[in-house]
Parts: C-alpha cells; sequence; structure tokens
C-alpha cells in the first residue's frame, strides 16, 4: 500500500508594528483564529496542511504576491523561503506589477460568496489557476468556468 503524503502546516506571521521592513496579507483556509505573538510584534496565521494560501507582500520599492503551499520534496523543486514563514514553500505562482492586480480580481471574485472556497480546490486547480492569470489575466468568465470545473456540484459559482 502506498502512502500518499501530506504537506505541513503553515504558520504565517504577519506584521502588526512597524518593526518590519514590509507589511502582509495572507489569505488561504485558516485552520484556527489568528493569534497575536507579543514577542514577534505579529498576527500568526495557521493554514490547514495540503492547502493553498495567497501571500501579498508590500516593501518600500516594490510589491510581489505568491500563491503557495508547503513544500514536500524535490517533485516541488527548490523550496522557497519568503519572510514571515519559517518553513520551505512551493511556489506555485509569483506576481509582480499588473499580475498581482490581477490576482486580487480573480481572488475577489471566487471569494465573493464563500471566502474559502477556491482554497478547498486541490493543487491541479491552482497550477492551471496561475497559469490562467499568467497568460489570460482575470476575466470573469473564464474565473468562474475553471472553478466550476473544479468544485464539487453544490459548491459551483453561477
Amino acid at each position: 500500500m502506498i502512502r500518499k503524503k501530506i504537506r505541513r502546516s503553515v504558520y504565517v506571521n504577519v506584521p502588526i508594528t512597524d518593526n518590519f521592513s514590509y507589511s502582509l496579507y495572507a489569505q488561504g483556509l485558516l485552520a484556527e483564529i489568528p493569534t497575536e505573538a507579543q514577542d514577534k510584534g505579529c498576527l500568526v496565521f495557521k493554514f490547514f496542511a495540503d492547502s493553498v494560501f495567497c501571500l501579498f507582500y508590500t516593501f518600500a520599492e516594490f510589491r510581489r504576491a505568491y500563491i503557495a503551499t508547503a513544500w514536500l520534496d524535490e517533485n516541488d523543486g527548490k523550496p522557497v523561503f519568503l519572510p514571515g514563514i519559517e518553513i520551505p514553500l512551493y511556489v506555485i505562482y509569483k506576481a509582480k506589477g499588473r499580475k498581482i492586480d490581477d490576482l486580487k480580481h480573480a481572488l475577489y471574485i471566487l471569494t465573493q460568496k464563500d471566502h474559502y472556497a477556491p482554497f478547498r480546490l486541490n493543487l491541479d486547480y491552482w497550477e492551471k489557476f496561475a497559469l490562467m492569470i499568467e497568460f489570460y489575466g482575470s476575466y470573469r468568465e473564464q474565473i468562474i468556468f475553471l472553478y466550476n470545473k473544479y468544485a464539487s456540484k453544490g459548491r459551483q459559482i453561477k
């Protein structure tokens, strides 16, 4: 019997003080209510194991956004380390410039009725979603079509 490996839960430290050189917004399927880490000046967000989440960083001179999950093994490529996260990540998509706005818009479309809806979908969906954002942008019809292709019957968007 072959056992499927499970990715780890990811803890994201979102700064709430001015002691950091960046700000961070994290969106995904939360495993528990965020808690404040007094010693770090951060809110700690815990995302479910095997789930995908989005990170939006703002630095002094530039912005970056990532669609990521916990790094599992060499099949995920090189592990990536990002500020505020202590474990290695598998970055599915890295956005900069206008693509950050496309990603935000697509997530807005998908989370209007259920904030966690897209984050319940599998890695295959997110890899296709990333390609769609990169090459086609965030057209409502395409976003909804791809989501409905992967979502279960009762969770589809009309």
